[in-house]
């Protein structure tokens, strides 16, 4: 009986070995095709990431503070549990009286750096000529004078009916243009007294 049994035992152990063997290379297949997806998506990743750096060359941002930011996203959890809220509050609102304090200086500095109103550039201007200016020409002469200045015709334009306003300088006509020059001194104490006669005439 025993002898007879063996085949058939023998038969079973080999079955089960063969389902073994097809499980396991269908199980090295399975690997295998999720590898080759991985190593794609890898590749495109790594593909991505070469443009995304080249762009952020081409735009000239710097990657430390990115680099700081992807820390402070990551570790968000972890400094949360760390910090008490109480003591990030009373840091950051330390950190904002520095930062006022700090502040004030430069704030005074660039006050005492920074030229003058562009009404008084304007007037300048129109005190170097004897002859009527318009707001272009004004413009041009300002551009080359202070080329860190941002100036447009119209900036310059409005500055110049401000010192209109102010009676530093007069508007004149000719035909469709407008044309402007200072007043001077004198020019400005006859003209002042001269109103209200003619106020009064008219």
């Amino acid at each position: 009986m025993p002898e007879s049994n063996n085949p058939t035992l023998q038969s079973q152990y080999a079955n089960q070995v063969d389902a073994d063997l097809e499980h396991n290379t269908k199980e090295q297949e399975r690997v295998r095709s999720e590898v080759a997806a991985l190593q794609a998506q890898l590749e495109a990743l790594e593909k991505d990431h070469e443009l995304l750096v080249s762009m952020r060359a081409a735009l000239g941002t710097t990657p430390a503070k990115k680099t700081r930011a992807t820390r402070t996203a990551k570790a968000g959890p972890a400094a949360k549990t760390v910090v008490p809220r109480a003591r990030r509050a009373k840091a950051t609102s330390d950190n904002d009286k520095r930062s006022r304090k700090t502040a004030q200086p430069d704030t005074g500095a660039k006050a005492n750096k920074a030229t003058p109103p562009l009404r008084e550039l304007v007037v300048a201007v129109l005190a170097k000529h004897d002859e009527p200016r318009s707001a272009a020409e004004v413009t041009q002469e300002l551009a080359q004078a202070h080329p860190e200045r941002t100036l447009s015709v119209t900036v310059v334009r409005n500055a110049l009916e401000a010192s209109v306003a102010k009676n530093q300088s007069e508007r004149t006509k000719q035909q469709k243009s407008v044309y402007y020059r200072v007043v001077k001194d004198g020019q400005q104490a006859t003209q002042q007294p001269a109103a209200a006669p003619s106020t009064a005439g008219v």
